[in-house]
């Protein structure tokens, strides 16, 4: 699949400029929370976060076995994911993702172009389809290539924004068994083939292991134009696991000058949630 390694046939994949412009009024949800949050599991990983103003997308593989791709069950690349999760029914989440967390008001997120998901059932007729066309184009024959190529970008795209209803996921302990539809995901890619770089947009099938996930990941933190920046003011909550980990934050927040005034400050401080605390009232 030639289009998995850097550049994409035409190179046009996610051609945007990041923000979306529009006028359009945003309806606020009823149902659906009205914050997207970011998970994390170091107080380390929060503090840059803040301190840079970006959350850094990382490679991270994903099993597409449910398509039944002929000759790929999993590839890998960069992303930084989100949950629409209501903030009384974070505990089984944010279990499984880290107890500290980032909050990020959903027009905003909306307007940076962070994408829902598509959930797959794998033996629904939209996930049959999408099978049977992307092996087509990519197992044409040579004299089809040109055919199918003008689909590529989107199907490459498309996949990129799948997951099944449930699966195996790669975890610290292994592969475990996830209900991911329960997770509510939003998805943020960043426009790697828009920027001189030699990251992959999908890490080639040869080097699918966690030694280069690791190492394409850290490349993308000298990349500041690959990050999901963000002013302070599209913050509305930040979780940390106890009190202890709520004073060495501020602290942080202090001494590293991460408001620019006073006022920005206390209004930081104010969205500092306990999160041992809010499982109490939960």
């Amino acid at each position: 699949m030639t289009q998995a390694t850097k550049k994409s046939t035409d190179n046009n994949i996610f051609k945007s400029e990041g923000a979306l412009q529009t006028n359009q009024a945003f309806i606020r949800p009823k149902q659906s929370a009205n914050v997207l949050f970011k998970c994390m599991k170091k107080l380390d990983y929060l503090k840059f976060t803040l301190k840079s103003k970006a959350i850094l997308p990382r490679y991270y593989e994903e099993k597409i076995d449910y398509l039944d791709i002929k000759e790929i069950d999993k590839i890998a690349f960069p992303m930084s994911c989100f949950c629409d999760i209501h903030l009384n029914k974070l505990i089984d989440h944010m279990g499984n993702y880290g107890d500290f967390a980032i909050g990020m008001n959903k027009e905003w997120g909306i307007r940076q172009g962070i994408q829902p998901i598509h959930y797959i059932n794998e033996y629904s007729v939209l996930g049959k389809d999408f099978s049977s066309i992307f092996n087509h184009a990519t197992h044409a024959a040579d004299d089809q290539r040109k055919d199918f190529s003008a689909y590529n970008n989107y199907l490459l795209t498309d996949l990129l924004f799948m997951k099944p209803l449930e699966g195996e996921m790669i975890t610290d302990k292994g592969y475990e068994i996830r209900n991911f539809h329960d997770e509510r995901e939003w998805r943020f890619i960043p426009n790697i083939n828009e920027v001189d770089t030699e990251l992959p947009l999908v890490i080639p099938q040869q080097q699918m292991n966690e030694k280069s996930y690791g190492a394409y990941s850290e490349a993308i933190q000298t990349r500041p134009e690959l990050w999901l920046k963000f002013e302070l003011s599209a913050i509305k909550y930040i979780i940390v696991t106890d009190k202890s980990s709520k004073m060495e934050l501020i602290n942080f927040l202090r001494d590293n000058n991460v408001a620019e005034n006073e006022e920005e400050f206390f209004d930081l401080v104010s969205k500092i949630m306990v999160f041992n605390d809010l499982k109490e009232d939960w």
